[in-house]
């Protein structure tokens, strides 16, 4: 009993904390912290912080040594003049360093150009998490759908139970037929199916929202359903949500960044125009070893010979076979394509936004209907209720009643679910949060 208790007091806090309800928000932020592809992106913006790295400390002078051991045998020239065969063994030492000066301004505009398209990846990640979102947000919905609907089976189930037991009554005080009973059964038991049903859609609206969020399992994942109502009316217009989706939207930005990294390429490749100047100094010092001859040690040998330079080396580009002007060329053409996909972009942005805007407001009408047709649908039922308990209609009558007071709740839930989900994807093109 002890060791049991213990085993419970240690996994209990982790129940709970699973089944803690998750609200919109909560299921967005845990995806995206989950997700693989928005890993994989934040990836791709890490190496450009890399890239930008590198091209900064491209300025930095670059230093090297070297170390060199060779021998040669057989006949060789002397001093004298004369050749001789013999024996000769050299090692060498040095250290170099190369600083450019000057590069026609190409590492500047390096480092702005890798600025640029880190503050692009950057964008491109915020566009993975907004499409992440529209997807968390459409499952999210999904399942607070399924689970109206699922209340809403088990309120037509306990309605036909209650009429079930009416009948039967009836029945027993000789008001209703054998027959009455048999189609109140059926009844039972058709709507029985249907909450099975409506409970099995729920189950998998939650195992859907739980693998995309990348949720342990979606028997711990309860979700929240907002309070408020839709709005009345879609707010603003397809125009009013372009223009803020233009200064809020990553990939429009993103595509801006591309098209500033494409100039500073055909600064680049302008570079090559310029003539490029480069400080450099060495050190060394060799030891010789001729056979035969007496040698000075190699302790002297190295610091006699040692040597120091410095040098200061011009590149003056005559031609190159038109290779710079032909990359300034390209770099145009490359900053021409980047310009026609940004155009591309904000056109498609808008076109969605249009078809996103007159659905929403489809919805909207949609939705205002579906709430008078239930208003009407359930004065209807409450009605016909009391005129079949008095015996003034049937059980047809009746059941006809309470099938179209279901319809027009489904419908209502359906509509009111996707007027919000429609008014959501304008948040997203406004850049508002869920």
């Amino acid at each position: 009993m002890k060791r049991a208790g213990l085993l419970l007091t240690f996994f209990t806090p982790i129940y709970i904390a699973a089944q803690q309800p998750m609200s919109l928000k909560d299921c967005i932020d845990y995806a995206v912290a989950h997700n693989v592809q928005v890993k994989q992106q934040d990836v791709v913006r890490r190496n450009q912080e890399i890239a930008l790295n590198t091209a900064r400390f491209s300025r930095l002078p670059s230093v090297s040594a070297a170390g060199s051991q060779s021998f040669d045998f057989g006949r060789g020239l002397t001093s004298e003049n004369t050749y001789v065969s013999r024996n000769t063994q050299s090692t060498a030492f040095s250290v170099n360093a190369n600083m450019p000066l000057f590069t026609g301004f190409r590492i500047p505009n390096e480092i702005k150009q890798a600025r640029l398209d880190l503050a692009a990846a950057t964008a491109d990640l915020e566009k993975v998490r907004y499409d992440l979102s529209i997807q968390v947000a459409q499952a999210y919905l999904e399942v607070l759908y399924q689970q109206d609907m699922l209340e809403v089976a088990e309120e037509q189930l306990a309605l036909s139970r209650k009429q079930l037991e009416r009948v039967q009554a009836f029945f027993g005080q000789k008001k209703s037929s054998a027959l009455d009973v048999a189609q109140a059964r059926s009844l039972v038991a058709q709507d029985d199916l249907s909450l099975v049903q409506a409970r099995n859609n729920y189950k998998l609206a939650l195992l859907d929202l739980s693998q995309l969020i990348e949720w342990p399992s979606p028997d711990s994942l309860l979700v929240t359903a907002p309070a408020e109502e839709p709005p009345a009316r879609v707010p603003g217009s397809p125009a009013e949500v372009f223009e803020r989706a233009l200064a809020v939207r990553p990939d429009v930005r993103a595509d801006s960044l591309r098209v500033a990294s494409a100039d500073k390429g055909v600064s680049i490749a302008k570079s090559g125009y310029w003539p490029g100047l480069t400080l450099g100094a060495g050190l060394g010092t060799t030891f010789y070893r001729v056979g035969g001859v007496d040698n000075s040690s190699f302790a002297r040998q190295m610091r006699d010979n040692f040597s120091k330079s410095i040098a200061l080396s011009l590149n003056i580009p005559i031609f190159n076979r038109l290779s710079t002007r032909n990359s300034v060329r390209q770099a145009k053409l490359e900053v021409e394509n980047r310009k026609w996909q940004m155009e591309t972009t904000r056109k498609n942005l808008y076109k969605e936004i249009q078809q996103a805007w007159y659905n929403a407001v489809a919805s909207q009408s949609q939705y205002e209907s579906s709430r008078v047709a239930e208003e009407e649908a359930e004065t209807a039922f409450q009605l016909m209720t009391k005129k079949y308990e008095t015996g003034k209609a049937n059980a047809v009558e009746y059941e006809e009643s309470r099938t179209q007071r279901q319809k027009a709740k489904s419908d209502r839930i359906a509509a009111r679910y996707d007027y919000v989900f429609r008014l959501k994807i304008l948040d997203f093109y406004r850049g508002i949060p869920f």
